[in-house]
């Protein structure tokens, strides 16, 4: 049996950053992650997509140019390349989440509970007074036919080559900011709202301006939709 003074399950920014306090606090610490340092955020969230972002900005304003008085002849779009600077960026950061765990016993594996402040990983039986769940979340499917023929936000992160055109479900942040990076590098996309409006936990006034400004690069939404099956 080993013991510490705290074991962390998950490492994500709620795993990681505790993780790093308690090294500063001198106290014995575990962090189990069964996949990547960083979590969601930084692995398959935040970080990728802003990556993204960027990349598909640059390509509007590689396009727009000449409103610039910048005349650009020709430019073709890759999005491997934008996939490789967004993967080259989440690995540096990443490391330096590992650095920043120095002094912590980073584990990789899946955790489980055998008993009272006991978890089992990798078939090691590690024990301390207090354990902290952070796994986090995971992308949630549609209860309805087909669904498994759907993508998830990971999926379309992980695509190296683009399709002609894509439907997302839910106008919500990630749909909307997915269909907006898709959109820049040529492909056609439709968004497919439940709610009256995009962004439906945001002013409303806001959403409306941001639909508009969807609609005017080419990007269609429909509101008021129900999804009762994928074909």
């Amino acid at each position: 049996m080993n013991s510490c003074d705290i074991i962390i399950i998950g490492s994500g920014p709620g795993g990681y950053e505790l993780a790093a306090n308690a090294v500063k606090r001198n106290l014995s610490t575990v962090i189990i992650e069964r996949d990547q340092l960083g979590g969601t955020c930084l692995n398959r969230g935040c970080i990728p997509t802003k990556a993204l972002c960027r990349s598909a900005e640059v390509a509007d304003l590689v396009r727009n140019a000449s409103s610039f008085g910048v005349e650009v002849n020709e430019f073709s779009l890759s999005y491997a390349k934008a996939v490789n600077r967004k993967d080259a960026i989440v690995e540096q950061l990443r490391q330096g989440v590992s650095m920043l765990l120095n002094g912590a016993t980073v584990i990789k594996g899946e955790a489980k509970f055998t008993g009272e402040n006991v978890v089992e990983v990798n078939g090691e039986s590690y024990t301390a007074p207090r354990i902290v769940i952070a796994t986090g979340s995971k992308p949630a499917m549609l209860p309805i036919p087909g669904a498994e023929l759907a993508m998830t936000s990971d999926d379309v992160l992980s695509l190296e080559q683009l399709p002609e055109s894509i439907c997302v479900i839910g106008g919500g942040v990630i749909g909307v900011e997915l269909a907006s990076i898709l959109s820049s590098f040529g492909v056609k996309v439709t968004i497919v709202e439940y709610c009256s409006e995009i962004l439906p936990n945001f002013d409303k006034e806001i959403a409306k301006r941001l639909r508009t400004a969807l609609s005017r690069r080419g990007i269609k939404v429909v509101v008021l939709a129900s999804v009762t099956a994928i074909r």
